[in-house]
């Protein structure tokens, strides 16, 4: 049987058609299970194709190896003690960068979100950028675990995957005590239709179907749906100051 033998340049075109998959796949609104497969086998062809394209070239290829081992290395090595305020911080701050946003359903970057899209990923962005800045492979393993695998509000309001823990039931977002909240915490309603996080000062922030983008609301609001239909309150567990698992 003969073989079939590919060109430099054809594997070029394809390493060039790889990281064109990838954009799209990046900018793409929606995101299932098999897209996010399709990200993690494309980012490792870009950067098999970029060894074997540029091999000859000595320091590319040490420099290219050596990062790839040492990030590799640092996913692996035990975590620290999470800073947990700070990491709420930067969750209330990684959840404003989504105001204005379209509200697509199944959405989940900047061109396009939902509600548990947004809960989400403020989180992930939250993980990531503090789990980089202070070197603690915990918070990066717990963005990338929580990329992977996508929740809805109805799950997260049901404690999937250990990553929500239920405070109380109120008769509506309207009715509760903000002095019991802390910034981050979530309001799911009962039917597990939506879901928003609270931000602090009486205000909370949502991807709203009906309105059709991401926005503030400043409690009380009678005119909102979201507002008074009963709620179940929630706390990431973690951005729970009880949780061993942070310290």
């Amino acid at each position: 049987m003969p073989s079939i033998a590919i060109s430099r340049r054809q594997i070029y075109l394809l390493w060039c058609l790889a990281w064109f998959l990838l954009v799209v796949l990046l900018m793409q609104p929606i995101g299932y299970g098999v897209m996010r497969l399709a990200i993690v086998v494309l980012v490792v062809a870009i950067w098999a194709g970029s060894l074997y394209l540029w091999w000859r070239r000595v320091a590319l290829r040490v420099v290219t190896i050596a990062v790839t081992s040492l990030l590799v290395m640092f996913l692996l090595l035990p975590g620290r003690p999470v800073n947990i305020e700070s990491l709420r911080t930067e969750y209330i701050r990684s959840l404003h960068t989504y105001l204005g946003t379209t509200y697509v359903w199944g959405g989940e970057n900047h061109t396009g979100i939902d509600c548990s899209g947004l809960v989400r990923q403020g989180l992930i962005q939250a993980d990531l950028r503090q789990g980089l800045t202070t070197l603690n492979p915990t918070l990066v393993r717990r963005g990338l675990a929580m990329w992977w695998f996508d929740l809805s509000a109805l799950a997260l309001q049901n404690g999937e995957r250990g990553l929500t823990t239920t405070l109380f039931r109120s008769a509506s977002i309207n009715a509760i005590d903000v002095n019991r909240l802390l910034p981050g915490d979530l309001a799911a309603t009962v039917d597990g239709q939506h879901i928003l996080a609270y931000v602090g000062r009486h205000t909370w922030i949502e991807a709203d179907p009906g309105y059709h983008r991401t926005m503030l609301v400043k409690v009380p609001d009678s005119v909102n749906i979201w507002f008074v239909v009963p709620v179940d309150v929630l706390r990431w567990q973690q951005l729970d100051l009880n949780d061993r698992n942070n310290f």
